[in-house]
This record gives structure tokens, sequence and C-alpha cells, in this order.
């Protein structure tokens, strides 16, 4: 079955949720987005409904990225064209083509660029807004893992305001399963105000994919990218000009490159500094003029995120960072890499509470370590560190005196390497890197003797 014509069939603003329409061919979707604290009409009231309309058309075309998971050969605009400008088209098929690289290789599409974007409407022109006040409040992204904790402790002893912003995925399970966990991180900060955001999506949700194209590798998501201008809600209403995020340096390395397409292919592109440069200036320019994004970890590997993890033990048993099944399922490479870094920082006997497995030991696990240490063709599509990074941290675990059938494997094929320099390696991973960054000025001189 193919394709032709993905569709934004329109969206409609509720007091307190977006309800945005889908379409492809004869099959339709909807994806829900409840903003718990804002109310659409106080919000409208306060700037203006061409404004709103803009940033809920902007949320829609992106949010609408996931159905070219299905190689569409149209992706059908018309019904936001009026609340948009050629410049976000041109932001959508960058976004596009960094995310995607990742499904291309997985289906083997050599020949694909991305869905021709059509409409029958005139588009837009652009109408730059600004958000309202002077709140120097840090709008600070948590989704329950190890990063958004260190980077809130990060503020947090920088005494820089903050306030967190937390969303579930129905892909993920139970809404309040989800924020429930995400609370629990939270009590280890103090953020001065909570805001949640939960999204109901049944193109994801729903079976459709195994049932209407089995042979597809899956669904793929700019999940980072769409998060941005859903977040531009929450922004607008309580006038943070700031938003921050949490994502590492090692976002902007590749697993692979590819040389059928020539292209590296990287499935943490939407979180890489250049995926951040482009949303940031876009929305600057197009949308809110006194907006900024930034990553407070970009200067900094996980290596040095896992160390400082480290210095708040009282968090190891919340965390979570699984995709699959909340909070750890203990198979899966995102697994597999935060036990890795846990047990390279950590007293082991703290981990063993929390996954109560030595995955060392794990015989469905080998090929995944054999793919972080690399060992394999390619590094796993996951959000994890660098083949060095990980190698490093191998190397903490067994000089710690842990034992399981990886490391054996690790000393055999890797240890057994005279030419590595490790010394070389983990002044790398355990470097600052003061320039390669957005973070604003007086931001980063506030937290950089704390990175």
């Amino acid at each position: 079955m193919n394709i032709q014509i993905i569709k934004i069939d329109g969206f409609t603003i509720h007091e307190h949720h977006l309800d945005i329409s889908y379409s492809a061919d004869n099959f339709s979707f909807s994806t829900k987005i409840f903003y718990h604290e804002v109310s659409f009409s106080r919000l409208i009231n306060k700037y203006s409904q061409p404004l709103v309309n803009r940033i809920v058309a902007h949320i829609s075309l992106f949010e609408g990225m996931k159905l070219c998971s299905l190689f569409p050969r149209y992706y059908d605009i018309s019904a936001i064209a009026e609340y948009i400008e050629k410049a976000v088209l041109d932001l959508f098929v960058d976004i596009y083509q960094g995310v995607f690289g990742q499904h291309w290789y997985e289906n083997n599409v050599t020949d694909y660029q991305q869905p021709e974007i059509i409409g029958s409407e005139k588009l837009g022109v652009s109408q730059l807004g600004k958000i309202l006040g002077n709140n120097d409040t840090i709008l600070a992204g948590c989704g329950g893992g190890k990063d958004s904790i260190v980077a809130m402790k990060l503020l947090e002893e920088s005494k820089l305001s903050f306030a967190s912003m937390q969303y579930s995925h129905s892909v993920y399970g139970k809404a309040d399963l989800q924020h429930n966990l995400i609370s629990q991180v939270l009590d280890y900060a103090s953020p001065i105000e909570q805001h949640k955001i939960s999204i109901y999506d049944d193109f994801v949700d729903f079976p459709f994919f195994d049932l209407y194209f089995p042979q597809n590798s899956g669904i793929i998501a700019p999940e980072t990218p769409v998060s941005i201008f859903e977040s531009l809600i929450l922004m607008l209403d309580k006038g943070y000009h700031y938003l921050c995020l949490a994502h590492e340096k090692s976002a902007n390395t590749g697993n692979l490159f590819w040389e059928e397409i020539h292209r590296e292919v990287n499935h943490q592109w939407g979180k890489s500094l250049a995926a951040e440069t482009l949303l940031n200036n876009f929305i600057r320019d197009h949308l809110l003029s006194n907006f900024k994004y930034f990553s407070i970890l970009q200067p900094i590997y996980d290596y040095r995120i896992f160390n400082h993890l480290s210095s708040y033990p009282e968090v190891l048993s919340k965390i979570h960072s699984c995709n699959i099944q909340k909070p750890w399922c203990k198979k899966c490479p995102k697994c597999a890499y935060v036990w890795l870094g846990l047990m390279a920082f950590f007293e082991p006997k703290l981990v063993d509470q929390v996954f109560q497995k030595n995955l060392f030991n794990d015989d469905d696990l080998i090929p995944t370590f054999e793919e972080m240490l690399g060992l394999s063709v390619h590094t796993p599509f996951e959000c994890i560190g660098e083949i060095d990074e990980s190698r490093l941290m191998m190397k903490k675990c067994l000089e710690k005196g842990l034992s399981g059938k990886v490391i054996d494997i690790f000393q055999e094929k890797i240890l057994t390497n005279s030419s590595i320099d490790w010394e070389k390696i983990e002044h790398k991973y355990n470097n600052i890197y003061t320039e390669d960054h957005a973070i604003p000025e007086g931001i980063f001189n506030s937290i950089k003797d704390k990175l």
C-alpha cells in the first residue's frame, strides 16, 4: 500500500487543549494536546486570535511530520496556509531531512527526500509577535531522566529562577503514570512553578502500522522540534522568554555515515546544536522576537553528566529514561546505556537496588553493548553517547571490579588494543566546551563554574 497524500484537515482551539485532525489518503487521525495550566480564552485575550492561531498552525505542521513515516508523495497544508509563510516550509524540510535519516536507513530508501508540500490556499506572511512582560524565569523541560535533573540542579545551584515543563505522550503509556514519575524527580528540584502538557495521539498509539504497513520499520516523529513549538503556548501564557532543555554534546554525533546517500544518520539530530540553532533563529525571526531556546548541557558530554548525577544519589531511584516501558524495561539500548553510566559512577549496590539485574550478563543485550562499543555496523538508534564514551565508562566499570559477559568481550576485543589513548579519550569527554553552545552569556557566566 502506498500513501499519496497526508493532510492537515484542521485544528480546533478549546479552552484547555488543541485538537488537530490529520488524514493519510482515506485514513483519519487526531492529535490532542492538553495544557493543564493554560486558559486559551485568556491567552487569546492577552495577545490576539491571529497570533495564537499562528502558533497552533506551526504546531500542527510539525506534529504532522510523523505521518511522513508513510513516505507520502504530498503533504497538503491548505488548512493552515494563511497562518504560515514560506520560511517555515524550508525549516520543515531541514528538520525532516535531519530527523528522518534513520527512517530512510531502516527501510533502505535512498530515493526519497521529503513529501512535496502542496496547498490550495495562498501562504500568509511573517507577522512577528512578542512575549509580553519581563519575566526572567527560565522554562526548563523535564522528562524525568538524568539530564533533566542535572540541568535543574545546575540552574538551582546557580541561583537562577526556573519553572518546569513536563509532558506525557500516549505512546509511552498512561499520562498519569508518566506525570507521576516525572513529579517524583521534580521533588528533588526547586522550580517556582510546574507546568504539564499531555499529548494523546492515535496515529502512534494504535496498531495502525502493524496492520497496514508491516514492512515499514515504524514511526519516526520530530519529538524535540515539535515540543519547542508546543512550549510557546506556555511561554506566551506565563511571559517566559527563555526555554532551556538538557541535550548533551553527544547529540551532535551521528550513528553512522551512510555511503549510499552520502549523509550522516543521527537518531538524536533533533537534539543537536544544528537543530537548536535552526529552531531558535526561525522562531525569533518569524514568530516571537524576544524568545531564546538553548540547551544548558550542550557544553558537556554524558560522561561528565553521569559524574554530576552521582552527587545526587537520592534521585537514583526516581529517574527514568526508558522509552519502551517506564521506568525501565531493562532490555533496550537506552536502559543498557544508562545502566552502564550509572554503574561507572555510582556505588554498584545503589544501582542494583533499582535494576536488580546485572545487564552485563544478559545475553539479549550483548549485541546492544557491542554496538555501543563500536563492534558493529553502527551504534544503537537511541539517545546515547559516543562509542569512545561508552568504552571509557566500561573501563571504569572494569576498574571497579565489575564483571559479566560484556566485560569479558570488552577486555578481549577493545582493552587489548594498545593503540587506544585512554588519557586523550577521558580528556575529551570530561572537558567543558565553552564555545560550542548557544547559552545566553549571562546565564552561561552563572553556570560555567558548576559545569
